[in-house]
């Protein structure tokens, strides 16, 4: 019932099935089941499905006002909660991807640890699909993650920094001889030369006989390789499945194949060949996401400051 709830909420929200599909990652079938099953449940419609956008009828108000007030109400009690266990202004919880968690969290952390020795800090490791729900559901108080057209009503979006991504490409790769004034070295994307305007880009279409580490459907950057490779039609001569962007690299580097990777994860002793491909998807920009409806505490506010300076000085 409770999910059913979530969904048909979601629809009231977004003002249609398929808007709700997308921001839930759920397939509209099953919206709609969720909205009828709690119609039936309720013994009315709550939604007059011959508006556009969908309008509530006078029984779907009075729902919808109630599950206002019972989510007003979580949120007091879990507020109450917090302060009760004195820990308001000492825990902080954050969200982000695995990505995140291991190229761009730890200097982040260790710079705030500073200022904050004596915090409580919770690292969740969510994908993007989900961080939104548990900022939502007051599981954590500040997301990583892109951002979410349809959450701008109950989030605030804070730039924080972009992922360029690159095609890696094992030294020995025959392709490279021909693309020498394309080619950057690991050092040269250390130094952000991938992002100067004097950086040529290379179509993905180049590499078509070059053999490809390829990431499992789920990851977090199986979603950015695919919009790369379906903009050019571009099919990879996949040699090699992984279930992560660091074990695709890994593999990359022992010669397995070339990878797509974020431009964070490149360590400057690598031996591969990147290069900035020419694409709309190119890169991908990240925010500090808030729940709208209250004001960031003194240590949300304090960690705020501390990571976008850092990655400020980082980009």
């Amino acid at each position: 019932m409770q999910r059913d709830l979530e969904f048909t909420y979601a629809v009231y929200k977004t003002g249609s099935f398929s808007q709700a599909a997308k921001f839930l990652y759920a397939s509209q079938p099953a919206v709609s089941m969720a909205v009828q099953r709690t119609e039936e449940e309720l013994g009315y419609q709550i939604f007059d499905r011959q508006t556009k956008p969908l309008q509530l009828t006078a029984q779907g108000e009075l729902f919808i006002q109630h599950i206002e007030r019972v989510r007003d109400s979580e949120k007091a009690l879990l507020s109450e909660l917090e302060k009760t266990n004195g820990t308001e202004h000492a825990r902080l919880r954050i969200g982000c991807t695995p990505m995140h968690a291991i190229y761009v969290m730890p200097e982040a952390l260790s710079r705030f640890r500073e200022i904050e020795p004596e915090a409580e800090i919770l690292v969740i490791n969510e994908f993007p699909e989900e961080m939104n729900r548990c900022l939502r559901e007051y599981k954590i108080d500040i997301a990583v993650n892109t951002i979410s057209e349809v959450d701008f009503t109950d989030f605030s979006y804070l730039p924080a920094f972009a992922v360029h991504y690159l095609l890696a490409v094992p030294p020995g790769a025959p392709v490279n001889k021909r693309l020498s004034d394309f080619a950057l070295t690991a050092q040269d994307v250390v130094a952000g030369k991938h992002k100067s305007r004097q950086c040529l880009q290379v179509p993905i279409s180049v590499f078509s006989g070059t053999p490809f580490v390829e990431l499992s459907e789920g990851t977090e950057f199986y979603e950015q390789t695919r919009k790369i490779f379906s903009e050019s039609k571009f099919k990879p001569r996949a040699k090699l499945t992984v279930s992560t962007p660091a074990m695709a690299l890994e593999m990359a580097e022992r010669g397995y194949g070339a990878t797509v990777v974020g431009h964070f994860s490149v360590p400057a002793d690598s031996k591969m060949l990147y290069y900035r491909l020419r694409t709309q998807w190119e890169h991908r920009d990240f925010y500090l996401v808030l729940r709208r409806d209250e004001e960031p505490t003194d240590i949300q506010e304090r960690f705020i400051r501390t990571f976008l300076n850092y990655m400020g000085g980082r980009s």
